[in-house]
């Protein structure tokens, strides 16, 4: 008898023990989460856009293709650069690379159109993150343009690496009210960013497990 009591004792504090764990890992990953979502673009900042041909299917998934091409040969690299003058030495060096890498990928697709690979300004239109509104302007970017690049567009920061999804307007875009983050990252032209739908995800979750946890405390006391 005295065993089953010391026995619920201990089961009681190891669930109030672990439902405090909880907690704290639920205040850390808003924590986490707000800081990525109001985390801004620097002006030192170096970006990769990646503009199709048209916005036809296949221009689109070849697009994607070569996306997901570059950003592999990107990860590939062994140093990351500390500094945007390393980043750009870097990406300067890489240009034949990415080059060929472009031009292989096209020519296995059966796609004969031209296309660039270029390192300067590039043209952005107005975009809304978040609360954020970046302002159409001139920035330095890795700048990939297919065919004619008339289709809708992908672009990610590649120094520091705030990646983002956008679409080819100049107007600026609402955050999307159903798109998580992976699913944005693989369509390539979903509107908006993903890191606030992935904290409500987050946070959603963590609840009902706490939720669930309290009313388990609850109910042995």
């Amino acid at each position: 008898m005295v065993k089953s009591v010391s026995f619920r004792t201990y089961s009681r504090y190891a669930y109030v023990a672990f439902a405090l764990v909880m907690l704290l890992l639920c205040w850390e990953m808003n924590k986490m989460n707000t800081a990525l979502a109001t985390a801004g673009i620097p002006e030192e900042a170096i970006r990769l856009r990646i503009l199709a041909n048209s916005d036809t299917v296949q221009d689109q998934a070849v697009k994607r293709l070569i996306r997901d091409a570059i950003v592999a040969e990107i990860s590939s690299w062994v140093a990351g650069p500390a500094s945007i003058e390393e980043a750009r030495g870097q990406v300067l060096a890489h240009l034949p690379e990415i080059h060929l890498l472009i031009a292989e990928l096209l020519e296995q697709k059966g796609f004969a159109y031209t296309f660039q690979v270029e390192l300067g300004q590039a043209d952005f239109p107005t975009k809304l993150y978040g609360s954020r509104v970046y302002p159409a302007g001139s920035y330095e970017a890795l700048k990939v343009t297919l065919g004619g690049g008339e289709g809708q567009n992908w672009w990610c920061v590649l120094f520091p690496p705030l990646c983002f999804v956008d679409a080819a307007s100049g107007e600026a875009v609402a955050d999307p009210a159903d798109n998580g983050k992976q699913a944005a990252v693989q369509a390539g032209e979903e509107n908006g960013q993903a890191f606030p739908l992935q904290k409500k995800q987050y946070r959603f979750f963590l609840a009902d497990a706490l939720q669930g946890l309290i009313s388990s405390i609850r109910s042995l006391f």
